[in-house]
């Protein structure tokens, strides 16, 4: 799906006017500005639904950043709260259609434009930024999976050797199993080498595990599974308890060199057509704001955000 750049200043249109929303779905966390900290948690005005990087901490840092620059420069004269709603790709659309979600951060472009075709969200959407699949697994690597081998080399090894289950221990892949943008990921590789192990009602290699990112890598690392995360993920566990990390190689990675590496993860920001009449400046501003490349955008943050601890950011601005 091609991505619509928005000059600065031009607003995002939204497909009608709404009344005042009643939520279903409670925030995770709310966030202030660092400077403009005065927001009450009833002075939410904005709704942001993610799941990997909400986790990660990047929707705090954008909201944050969001807040100061509204206050200083776009004309917002009250401190007010943006919160963060938990979804995956597939519940963060369902929040965009049901209200409880103005804005959504997701991981699927055929989801993305079906979105859109059903005014689901507004057009045109903005590129985020860009995430990158990892490819992870057990240190002692059962599989014998190598750098030379690609990510479709590397899942028919986990096939073979998980049906053939004569490894110890057992080659098992983790699957998130859950409808998120992951899922939807890892489905599509193994699909690409004609494998649909979800298809059968038990197998004893492909172990489906619901979960969020984080806890989904945590179990990976625990019971010695390889599994599809993401590169924010994977640095946010590695800043928060390093022993889980250590536990665990990166086999393959994606990249920003080829748009069209399998691995890399781009994030597309959807604005929703049911937010409040009342907010629907404040969160065209938003989407504005966050394909800004200038030092007080959006781009700048994401640029710049990387975990206490680490070294290494956590994702790529949009190209």
């Amino acid at each position: 799906m091609a991505e619509v750049r928005i000059p600065i200043g031009t607003k995002v249109p939204v497909v009608r006017e709404v009344e005042p929303h009643v939520y279903k779905v409670a925030p995770a966390k709310t966030y202030t500005g660092k400077k403009y900290n005065k927001g009450t948690e009833d002075q939410v005005r904005l709704r942001i639904s993610n799941g990997g990087a909400g986790q990660s901490g990047l929707i705090e840092a954008l909201a944050s950043a969001y807040i100061d620059w509204s206050r200083e420069y776009g004309g917002v004269k009250e401190d007010y709260r943006i919160a963060w709603i938990t979804g995956d790709t597939t519940e963060s659309i369902k929040y965009l259609e049901s209200g409880d979600a103005d804005i959504a951060i997701t991981y699927n472009a055929a989801a993305e434009k079906r979105t859109i075709a059903l005014k689901i969200a507004a057009s045109p959407s903005v590129y985020g930024f860009r995430d990158h699949f990892y490819l992870v697994g057990p240190l002692n690597n059962p599989a014998k999976l190598t750098d030379n081998d690609s990510v479709h080399d590397m899942l028919n090894k986990i096939v073979t050797t998980g049906d053939a289950a004569n490894t110890d221990p057992p080659t098992r892949f983790l699957s998130r199993f859950d409808k998120s943008a992951t899922n939807i990921k890892e489905s599509l590789l193994f699909a690409e080498i004609g494998q649909t192990p979800w298809s059968y009602a038990y197998s004893k290699w492909y172990h489906q595990y619901p979960q969020y990112p984080v806890p989904s890598l945590k179990a990976a690392s625990l019971l010695k599974e390889y599994t599809l995360t993401d590169r924010g993920t994977y640095l946010t566990v590695q800043a928060e308890d390093k022993s889980i990390t250590d536990n665990v190689k990166v086999y393959k990675r994606g990249g920003d060199t080829d748009p069209n590496d399998p691995l890399l993860n781009p994030a597309t920001v959807l604005l929703g057509t049911k937010v409040d009449s009342k907010n629907q400046e404040l969160a065209q501003g938003f989407m504005t704001w966050i394909a800004d490349k200038g030092p007080n955008g959006g781009q700048e943050v994401i640029k710049g955000f990387k975990k206490p601890g680490t070294t290494e950011y956590l994702y790529t601005a949009a190209p």
